[in-house]
């Protein structure tokens, strides 16, 4: 009996040996790599659409003149990054109804901007060159005058950016029409706008 309980532990211990050296050791799976998006780059050019409202106060021989109205226009640019630091040049041209006895019909601004990006938004400042179409009594003249402002925008996608902006316009002093006498006048205004972009 002795001999038989010998014989059966040592059939179990040789199965067990047998089938520990049946394992195979595979080792743990390696982490999944962390995938982060890059950062937004600002580079590159835009065409866009934006509106808004408008305060002006005629001057020279206009001045006690001013109203309020809105404007819609549109505008391209370029921007190039650098870093964070973002510099580009833009150029826009609006619709406004700017109107107390005289007129301002249209609005442009040719701008170089220059600003600082975190990632997807940017703050920016930006000045330049002003022109607009300026009427009085049914004559108009076209004016050439100065902006400075500043704005915010940000990118919703690769693609799509908006932005908030004020810009301060001075168009000067010039003669409109052919009026006896001469009627010498320009118009300083504020400008609030939102605006979309679609960069390429």
């Amino acid at each position: 009996m002795t001999k038989l309980f010998l014989a059966g532990a040592a059939l179990i211990a040789l199965t067990g040996a047998a089938s520990a050296a049946d394992l195979t050791y595979e080792p743990a799976p390696a982490p999944a790599p962390i995938v982060t998006e890059a950062a937004f780059d600002w580079t590159g050019f835009y065409v866009g659409v934006h509106g808004g409202a408008l305060f002006g106060d005629f001057t020279g021989d206009l001045d006690g003149l001013s109203g309020t109205g809105g404007l819609v226009g549109a505008q391209a640019g370029y921007n190039y990054q650098m870093d964070h630091w973002v510099i580009g040049v833009e150029t826009d041209i609006a619709y406004t109804s700017l109107k107390d006895v005289a007129e301002l019909d249209w609005l442009g601004k040719t701008t170089v901007r220059a600003g600082y990006a975190w990632d997807n938004f940017l703050l920016y400042a930006k000045g330049g060159v002003a022109y607009g179409d300026l009427k009085y009594a049914d004559e108009s003249q076209w004016a050439v005058g100065w902006t400075a402002g500043a704005g915010v925008e940000y990118a919703f996608t690769r693609n799509l950016t908006g932005r908030l902006e004020y810009d301060y316009v001075d168009l000067g002093k010039k003669d409109i029409g052919n009026f006896d006498p001469v009627v010498n006048g320009g118009v300083t205004a504020h400008a609030v706008t939102a605006g979309l972009n679609f960069k390429f």
